[in-house]
């Protein structure tokens, strides 16, 4: 009960006419590598990277001086590095990266109301 309250708090205020919330900048970094050696015969290295980032942003203007959506960063570095040395060696790589940014502006009634 007290977290649909919560909810229902903040899904009012969201709409409210006179709501205003800053938004800052998302920025999301994430850097992954794999190195392996192998010496020998038969040997079998596997890697494999998986980064996912996602970002949402959702603005709704109030009266005045709205909530817009601020700049969305992502920055992803992978590696894989890998040595055989010998007869029937296999080395095995994947790198796999997503990265979703979605920003949504509900526009309000303006900047300037005249009375």
């Amino acid at each position: 009960m007290k977290k649909s309250l919560g909810i229902l708090a903040t899904v009012a205020l969201a709409f409210s006419p006179v709501a205003v919330f800053a938004q800052e900048v998302q920025t999301n970094i994430q850097g992954a590598s794999n190195s392996a050696a192998a010496i020998g015969t038969g040997n079998f290295v596997n890697q494999n990277i998986d980064q996912t980032s996602f970002q949402d942003q959702f603005g709704a203007d109030g009266y005045y001086y709205g909530a817009d959506p601020q700049a969305q960063i992502s920055v992803q570095d992978a590696s894989n590095s890998g040595a055989a040395i010998g007869t029937g060696n296999v080395v095995n790589q994947n790198i796999d990266q997503y990265n979703g940014q979605i920003q949504t502006d509900v526009g309000g009634y303006g900047h300037y109301l005249g009375y």
